[in-house]
């Protein structure tokens, strides 16, 4: 778990990864880990499409910043930063890309707050919930990579502009921070 403020925000954020036998019911689960964080403020996603943990924490830094200034498109920042890590401007489109679905074996966890404590709290209510912590499904494995690529449609060629195979995460993270740019 990795727990930070956010560098011109009065916002905290937790970050970690779970493995979980299953999600039988995504909507109550997300309602059961929101309701467990509660008064402070979680997200979940599919830790599949999670390209690093500083993917996770661009898009809460971009969420909180755009929450803060008026760019937000939606009135919370956790589903801001679902917004900021699928890279889609709509949250349907973000949903289909990140959300957790019935059989989702891998979960990311984001917990924001206004003190570390608080954060680091809420981030402990909501673990319980879903299994065995693991930030190691945060991170890109060979057989995260195609999954990745395929879904953020980055191509050969982008890749090796970037510098190749290890540019994979920062072209990510690119993507959701370039998503303000367009609203």
């Amino acid at each position: 778990m990795l727990v930070s403020g956010i560098k011109g925000s009065d916002w905290f954020v937790a970050i970690g990864g779970f493995k979980v036998t299953g999600v039988a019911d995504p909507r109550a689960l997300v309602k059961a880990v929101g309701d467990a964080a509660s008064p402070q403020l979680a997200q979940i996603v599919d830790a599949g499409r999670v390209a690093g943990r500083d993917h996770l924490y661009m898009a809460a830094v971009n969420a909180a910043r755009s929450t803060e200034t008026g760019l937000a498109v939606s009135k919370s920042i956790t589903v801001e930063a679902l917004l900021y890590s699928s890279a889609q401007d709509q949250i349907t489109k973000a949903l289909a890309r990140m959300g957790v679905n019935a059989g989702t074996k891998e979960i990311a966890l984001m917990v924001f707050a206004h003190g570390q404590k608080e954060a680091r709290e809420a981030y402990g209510k909501a673990a319980k919930l879903l299994g065995t912590e693991d930030d190691d499904v945060l991170e890109i494995d060979a057989e995260k990579v195609e999954t990745l690529r395929k879904a953020y449609g980055i191509s050969d060629e982008e890749i090796e502009a970037a510098g190749g195979p290890d540019s994979l995460s920062g072209l990510i993270v690119e993507r959701g921070s370039l998503l303000s740019l367009r609203r």
